[in-house]
């Protein structure tokens, strides 16, 4: 049977039969009864059974057949086989047909018809709730027909007992987080606590020799501190659509952090941000496939405390685009404009900024490589606090077995100011380069939040000794999953 008929009388065909295991449905009108011929004696019972049993073995072995059908990618010709099975026990009555049902369910999703296969599993899941895996797919598929708050309520409660296995709950978790992300509101909590060994910034050298000053040598009075810091903070989102297709969107974001250095409070710093920009989702078309896009705008502000103090607030602006551009790579572009004004001192060292910059991304081996470069500059009035950035990085994020998650990043930037330092008679020329490395394990998760470890390293070189700088940090967070 062509898989076009099938669409046509398939669905229609199975809708009446789905609920049947013998006679006729509870809604479904007697049939009228009308002259005959003389009907032939019944069966005795043991033809009865002998035939039942032919019906069983026969819809055992259409749903074999099915089986294999789906998985040649020919869902249509599954639900023909399972149409015809379902047709015969009704006709034999008393014959068990959830296992036809469940795999016209698996063809339907197949075929992009999720509406009738979570018909169908709805029924199932009803007839046998302790079947998790039917449980699970009617789940999923309320999630492909987008009724997320039903979706996520079978979810959580499978996902509730503790005797599931591993994979499955993995499964059931990564469902979990796709339907909070398509949430319109979304509230994330920002919780974390490292260990800086200089969390004020401060020069690497004990002295320095000052040309200017014949080479005298003079001590440095600022001290590297060390302290542990506490990072709490709140992150909210709200995005709706604002075109029917849901292709254009409006997204709002704000958020709130403190960094508190324990015992150093001198150092706390505090940001708050708010923003909002449109997205949209396009699709372009290249070597005869559609190849998906997003382009975002924002628009934002962001105020900062050093210590208690305020100390600056910053406008800002900024563009983005990522481009799919095979099945394995993908394109990044954004730039960003922003605008400083400092709550003391003079209007001249208030600065103006831009950075622009690309990233390519693609699958390699078991994980996603990332290389990336950027260019920034920031022009205040006060010569000698312009400055000129080039900036390069390169990531690699991989899984490890099913739970544990693995990013390295390495990254290195050159730095040029504006002015001659008035004390070395050169142009000041920063070199700084770092790595991180974050590892997590889904296995220690806690009510849908995962303990994350990440390591981090930066070292500056400079012409000007005074802005040498190397920091160390082992900083243990929490992300929420779902």
């Amino acid at each position: 049977m062509a898989i076009g008929r099938i669409g046509r009388i398939g669905a229609a065909m199975l809708a009446a039969l789905l609920s049947a295991t013998g006679g006729a449905r509870a809604d479904e009108p007697a049939s009228p009864a009308a002259p005959s011929a003389p009907s032939a004696p019944p069966p005795d019972a043991a033809t009865e059974r002998m035939e039942r049993r032919d019906v069983h073995r026969a819809a055992a072995e259409a749903v074999d057949r099915a089986r294999r059908w789906i998985e040649a990618g020919e869902p249509g010709k599954a639900l023909a086989v399972l149409h015809e099975a379902m047709r015969a026990a009704r006709a034999a009555g008393g014959v068990d047909t959830t296992g036809v049902r469940f795999m016209a369910a698996q063809a339907l999703l197949k075929m992009g018809r999720p509406h009738e296969a979570a018909e169908i599993l709805a029924q199932l899941a009803g007839e046998h709730p302790a079947l998790d895996r039917v449980r699970l797919d009617y789940a999923a598929s309320l999630f492909a027909i987008g009724r997320d708050g039903e979706a996520e309520a079978v979810f959580r409660e499978v996902w509730g007992q503790e005797d599931l296995p591993p994979a499955v709950r993995r499964n059931v978790e990564r469902f979990l987080q796709q339907i909070r992300a398509r949430r319109n509101l979304r509230i994330d909590l920002d919780a974390g606590l490292w260990w800086d060994d200089n969390v004020n910034n401060a020069p690497e050298r004990e002295a320095v020799e000052v040309p200017r000053l014949g080479g005298l040598e003079f001590t440095v009075d600022e001290r590297p501190v060390r302290a542990w810091v506490a990072r709490t903070g709140a992150g909210l989102r709200w995005g709706r659509p604002i075109t029917g297709s849901g292709r254009i969107s409006l997204e709002t974001r704000a958020s709130f952090a403190r960094n508190t250095a324990l015992n150093a409070s001198a150092y706390n710093r505090t940001w708050a941000n708010a923003s909002i920009g449109p997205r949209m989702r396009y699709a372009v078309e290249a070597a005869g496939r559609r190849r998906p896009g997003t382009v975002r705008a924002d628009v934002g502000v962001e105020r900062r405390w050093r210590g208690g103090r305020p100390y600056a607030v910053s406008l800002w602006g900024d563009l983005g685009l990522e481009q799919t551009v095979t099945g394995t790579w993908r394109l990044g572009l954004f730039t960003r404009y922003w605008s400083t004004r400092h709550d003391e001192g003079s209007k001249d060292r208030d600065p103006p900024g831009r950075r622009h910059g690309l990233y390519l991304t693609r699958r390699a081996g078991p994980g996603d490589l990332t290389a990336g470069g950027a260019f920034s500059r920031e022009t205040p009035a006060q010569r000698d606090l312009r400055w000129t950035s080039r900036e390069a990085w390169l990531g690699y994020a991989v899984g490890i077995g099913r739970d544990v998650r693995l990013s390295v990043r390495v990254h290195g930037a050159e730095t040029s100011f504006g002015d001659v330092h008035p004390l070395f008679g050169k142009r000041r020329r920063d070199r700084s380069r770092g790595a991180s490395l974050t590892l997590s394990d889904r296995a220690i998760a806690w009510r849908g939040y995962l303990p994350e470890l990440t390591l981090d390293w930066t070292r500056t070189r400079s012409n000007v000794p005074l802005y040498e700088r190397q920091g160390r940090t082992l900083r243990i967070g929490l992300r929420r999953l779902f």
